[in-house]
């Protein structure tokens, strides 16, 4: 967990140049951006709300820095659903095995825990990401700006 009064290792990420290319089995996507750090200290308990001005561009953007305390169950949420998406793909994988042993295959059973499977895999993915990646700093909306964004360096 992180100290009372730490600064966000999340990084503010002015994007300067997208360029993606496609060739004949691959595509690459290169990015050109500038990173600034947030200085806005953790506050001990709630979320506190600043304005952080951009270092390449200087636009202001809001910011919330979570707690410690807020970032600890943002972190356990995301574990949470990891957990449960994992139990879900163990379940449905389960299921599947036994119908693959099944002397009757039809094909309702096995299209639903092949669904189900798909679920609980994405449900592991989605919450390993981001329980990786949370660190409590969001910025004012959801659909953020093109050239604005946080990156984890």
């Amino acid at each position: 967990m992180a100290k009372i009064g730490e600064y966000p290792r999340v990084r503010l990420t002015h994007v300067h140049s997208e360029e993606e290319r496609e060739y004949l089995v691959v595509a690459t996507h290169k990015i050109r951006y500038s990173l600034h750090q947030i200085p806005v200290p953790r506050p001990a308990t709630g979320v506190v709300v600043d304005t952080v001005a951009c270092g390449s561009c200087d636009a202001r953007l809001e910011v919330r820095v979570f707690s410690p305390a807020q970032r600890l169950r943002a972190k356990l949420r995301w574990l949470a659903v990891l957990l449960v998406g994992a139990v879900i793909a163990a379940v449905a994988t389960s299921a599947l095995v036994a119908l693959d042993q099944a002397d009757d295959l039809s094909g309702s059973p096995m299209l639903l825990w092949l669904l189900t499977n798909a679920v609980g895999l994405g449900a592991v993915v989605t919450g390993g990401v981001f329980l990786c990646t949370e660190d409590g700093v969001r910025l004012p909306s959801f659909w953020r700006d093109a050239s604005h964004r946080l990156r984890r360096w």
